[in-house]
């Protein structure tokens, strides 16, 4: 009965997932020659085609496949891995390339050719207008300097999609977006930086020193950075909740199971109100969340999308997760706060859903924005 009132279990989906459980569950940090190695499955797989369309993206495939991975996956690093790549990264060449630049996306379909997003800064993540990278156009040549951080495969990346400004007094109109190869001179890469939860990828900083790329690397027109950002983050936003639904699916389905077995007071704790109330709630996240999505996959594949909405799923499904993680938590009792319990697991990495891609504090500015709420 209570497979019944999820999602259905699509032949898409049972692949999705039986993938996602074929890979080995990485330790803190992953380490690049796993994900090299999980990144060339995902890729035969047909993950990659599936998520970087040659045409539109296919609604009831891209779903099955975001929460099939997102279940079957250990950990939710190596999924964000491939929002960031997919999401953010690719889906800003298909959109904004010229004929040149979308040459690059067969090896990054394909899997040779692994691509990031540097836009954070340490003063400024989703305020464009407060970054400090510079560049400089010296006839045919651009200049890059600066420091990017928190950037999602940064160890691993073959090319970055740095976003920098000519002009900080131009505002949004001074920021203009680059494709720079990682072995371009003067860019370096730091170290894999230590954190809480999804681990499976890596978060590094990216440092530019006089980097120098032709003109031909701008993507987009000069000072057009602002609208391949958000384009970007548009799709990263309605997408990556997919792989929450995953995670949430497979919460509930091992809470119910716990529930109905473990004894407490001579009957199983699933009996108490208190416990059913918590898997009720999960449950109806669980749904409600599935809708959402549903629908704003549907919108960005006809085009219709706004930021608003993009946030508004983001943030809802983001907070959903991190919610049923807690009603997890608290239903595993003490065994869900052993080293290793894989709530415990998921409850760091649902930590780190409600900050990446924009927290769900600069989720709800850009809502009431959209609301007329803010100037």
């Amino acid at each position: 009965m209570e497979r019944e009132v999820l999602s259905a279990e699509t032949p898409e989906f049972l692949a999705a997932r039986a993938f996602g459980q074929s890979l080995a569950a990485p330790g803190p940090g992953g380490g690049e020659a796993w994900f090299r190695a999980s990144w060339k499955k995902a890729a035969d797989f047909g993950v990659l085609e599936t998520l970087v369309p040659e045409g539109a993206l296919e609604v009831d495939t891209v779903l099955a496949v975001l929460e099939g991975l997102g279940m079957g996956c250990k950990g939710g690093g190596f999924p964000l891995g491939l929002g960031a790549h997919c999401f953010a990264f690719c889906s800003a060449v298909r959109r904004f390339g010229d004929e040149t630049q979308r040459k690059l996306l067969p090896v990054l379909r394909d899997g040779t050719a692994i691509g990031a997003l540097a836009a954070t800064e340490p003063g400024a993540g989703s305020d464009v207008m407060s970054l400090r990278t510079r560049y400089r156009v010296e006839q045919d040549t651009c200049v890059l300097s600066g420091d990017k951080c928190f950037i999602t495969n940064a160890r691993e990346a073959d090319w970055f999609l740095v976003l920098a400004t000519r002009n900080p007094r131009l505002h949004y109109r001074g920021v203009s977006a680059f494709l720079v190869p990682r072995d371009s001179p003067g860019l370096e890469v730091g170290r894999d930086e230590p954190r809480l939860g999804m681990h499976g990828c890596s978060v590094a900083s990216v440092g530019l020193d006089e980097v120098r790329v032709p003109r031909g690397a701008m993507l987009g027109s000069p000072g057009g950075g602002a609208a391949v950002f958000q384009h970007a983050l548009l799709w990263e936003r309605g997408l990556l909740a997919g792989f929450h639904l995953g995670g949430m699916r497979r919460q509930l389905l091992a809470a119910l199971e716990y529930a109905k077995t473990r004894q407490q007071f001579g009957r199983p704790i699933g009996a108490h109100q208190q416990v059913a109330a918590r898997l009720v709630d999960m449950l109806a996240r669980y749904r409600t969340s599935a809708l959402l999505v549903r629908d704003t996959v549907t919108r960005l594949a006809a085009g219709t999308l706004t930021a608003g909405e993009a946030s508004l799923t983001k943030l809802y499904v983001s907070e959903a997760a991190l919610a049923s993680g807690m009603d997890a938590f608290r239903i595993q009792g003490g065994m869900g706060f052993m080293e290793g319990s894989d709530v415990g697991l998921e409850l760091r990495d649902a930590l780190g859903g409600i900050l990446y891609s924009g927290t769900s504090e600069i989720q709800k500015v850009i809502i009431a924005s959209e609301l007329g709420l803010t100037s």
